[in-house]
């Protein structure tokens, strides 16, 4: 197997100019990527363009504010950041559908198949799963996965995200270009992969149960306005108290934990408040089930800058420990509001990655929602979290 890692800059034009070496990656098995909007769509549009492409699999995303890599950060340009594989000895195969509202579910189930069938490895089961889905319907999207696979196969990735909000994300499948759509890969490997899905943040003892909701919306905590019982947290805190709005910002150093089986296992699985309403309910990036036990979460500035770092030496000593060798490459998948709580410590994150990486290549996107697998082997979706995932 043959990994490498290839970051192309996007022209005045728009587009990435007659020099570019893109077209070199058809010979890879598949390439994941990341980028902004404008990257990626400028992908799209130049694979659209030139007729002698042969059509390579692509599982292509929209990171907020670009991407990174070992050979660089996005410091208001844009870029395409490209991992290529190739002579996987088992295959892999990419497919990818558009999303539609109450189908989310069975269209996930259908294009892994898909991808399956593209690898020309229909009923065996993968080494990896890498998953690149729109924000919003994250969870029907696993469980849609989950149907297929079990809980045997790890599947990583993160949800699309834009510059700002907008919903203007994108994925690539190398043949369609969706915004509001799936892109799977499957990849079938001998090779070892590890992978490691954690947050930055430390529980506190503030606590509740959800006692009304609905999907990703909470209505009450203990019986009271669930925006009531969160800014009196706050308040416990020394923050200030929240208004109705927008919140994103103001809780990413506060977002709540779910304590399902993946927080007895010693990780807290994150979901990020977005907006409180007018009427004290609390919508949310992520979705809570009526009756589980939430707690709220805090974290700091250093926590997140150190974190890409500790999470991947994580997965380089996991991976060492286990197959006696280094990785051929990492892929990270960082939180989009996460990043921008420390966005003007990016290049000393991106040197601290380099130190500890020594020789392994690495790409970074910043994502609006992430989805890893945990040490129960249950993938799962949450949000302002962080995973590393080495191969080879």
């Amino acid at each position: 197997m043959h990994i490498g890692v290839n970051r192309f800059p996007l022209d005045a034009n728009g587009s990435f100019g007659e020099t570019c070496v893109i077209s070199e990656l058809d010979k890879a098995d598949i390439n994941i990527a990341f980028g902004d909007v404008a990257a990626v769509t400028a992908l799209a549009g130049s694979n659209k363009a030139d007729n002698k492409r042969n059509g390579a699999r692509w599982i292509a995303s929209s990171s907020c504010l670009g991407a990174m890599s070992h050979l660089g950060t996005d410091k208001g340009e844009s870029y395409l950041h490209v991992l290529s594989v190739a002579d996987i000895d088992g295959g892999a195969g990419v497919a990818s559908a558009e999303l539609a509202p109450g189908k989310e579910r069975a269209i996930a189930e259908a294009t892994l198949v898909n991808a399956m069938q593209d690898a020309g490895k229909l009923g065996e089961m993968p080494s990896l799963v890498w998953l690149i889905v729109a924000p919003g319907n994250e969870e029907e999207v696993l469980n849609g996965l989950h149907g297929v696979l079990g809980d045997s196969v790890p599947i990583f990735g993160g949800s699309s995200a834009d510059n700002s909000i907008e919903g203007k994300w994108v994925q690539f499948d190398g043949k369609e270009l969706h915004h509001n759509g799936i892109v799977v890969a499957v990849l079938y490997m001998s090779e070892p992969v590890s992978c490691y899905f954690s947050s930055g943040y430390e529980p506190t003892e503030l606590s509740a149960q959800v006692t009304a909701g609905e999907g990703r919306k909470i209505y009450t905590l203990d019986g009271e306005p669930a925006g009531t019982v969160y800014n009196r947290w706050l308040n416990l805190l020394e923050q200030a108290p929240l208004q109705p709005g927008n919140i994103l910002q103001a809780s990413t150093y506060f977002p709540i934990s779910r304590n399902q089986g993946a927080m007895s296992l010693g990780v807290p699985l994150l979901s990020h408040p977005a907006r409180l309403n007018d009427d004290g309910s609390i919508e949310l990036f992520a979705s809570l089930e009526v009756g589980e036990q939430i707690t709220l979460m805090s974290g700091q500035p250093d926590n997140l800058i150190r974190r890409a770092t500790e999470v991947t030496e994580v997965v380089l000593q996991t991976h060492e420990l286990n197959y006696e060798c280094r990785p051929r490459a990492i892929i990270i998948v960082f939180c989009g509001g996460c990043m921008l709580a420390v966005k003007d410590h990016l290049d000393e994150i991106q040197r601290s990655l380099l130190v500890l990486a020594q020789d392994v290549p690495f790409i970074v996107g910043f994502t609006f929602g992430e989805q890893g697998c945990f040490s129960d082997g249950i993938s799962r979706h949450g949000n302002l979290m962080i995973s590393a995932t080495a191969i080879g």
